[in-house]
């Protein structure tokens, strides 16, 4: 993802919303939202190379983690996969189920949220490796560092305060990732560009809904997945 937002326990109704546009390159495939057919649990977009994902869910254990890249640094291919991070995160499994910041250098630049057993928090390893939890507020990040200003995630940040401000259904935010009077949050490049909008909003009794909007080069929608599960609250 590129730029993210999270409402932590302040809407009344929805007291999780995670809202966000991947940037990618249209050329680097991706499986569209779905349960994994690995034995994971894991429900998420795919990356098709690394095997990773940016942004899932896993329904048995209540855990949502969502990362960015973070620019103005070298990609290093020997570096672990930030998208295997999230993996190991959502399963809590695998070498980096339950990262310490010791770890984090491991990867390319990077922000990450997760949220999962009653606790939201922050990681990052630019511009040094920190994990620290989140109070109940409005958080937003992009690939930048996060002591950067970001317009893009303070527009976002400030479209998600609306919604909670109004006690509204969060799934109006997709028009808000996608509308073309605003550029700064959807790319609409032929080469680069928003790839995926994607919501993850968790009710008050505990019900999760998810919806994927998919992109092709150009902006051009290429399909629609929502899927609905229950988790423990």
């Amino acid at each position: 993802m590129c730029v993210v937002a999270l409402a932590w326990q302040v809407h009344a109704d929805w007291p999780l919303i995670l809202i966000g546009n991947r940037d990618e390159f249209h050329a680097r495939p991706a499986a569209p939202l779905g349960a994994w057919d690995d034995g994971s649990g894991i429900v998420a977009g795919r990356d098709v190379l690394a095997g990773g994902t940016w942004l899932g869910a896993h329904p048995a254990s209540g855990r949502i983690v969502v990362v960015t890249n973070v620019r103005g640094a070298m990609p290093d291919p020997t570096k672990e996969s930030r998208g295997a991070l999230v993996a190991d995160m959502l399963r809590g499994d695998g070498r980096f189920a339950d990262p310490v910041a010791t770890d984090l250098g491991s990867f390319n630049a990077f922000n990450l949220l997760a949220v999962g057993d009653g606790k939201a928090r922050f990681l990052t390893n630019r511009p040094q490796s920190q994990i620290r939890a989140l109070g109940a507020g409005i958080h937003a990040l992009a690939n930048e560092p996060v002591y950067s200003p970001c317009p893009r995630a303070e527009r976002l940040r400030a479209a998600l305060a609306a919604v909670v401000e109004a006690r509204a259904d969060p799934e109006g935010l997709l028009d808000t990732l996608t509308a073309e009077a605003d550029p700064a949050l959807f790319l609409r490049g032929d080469i680069y560009g928003t790839r995926a909008s994607t919501l993850v909003a968790v009710a008050a009794d505990g019900n999760v809904k998810i919806v994927e909007r998919r992109y092709e080069a150009g902006g051009r929608s290429i399909g629609t997945t929502a899927l609905q599960f229950s988790v423990d609250v």
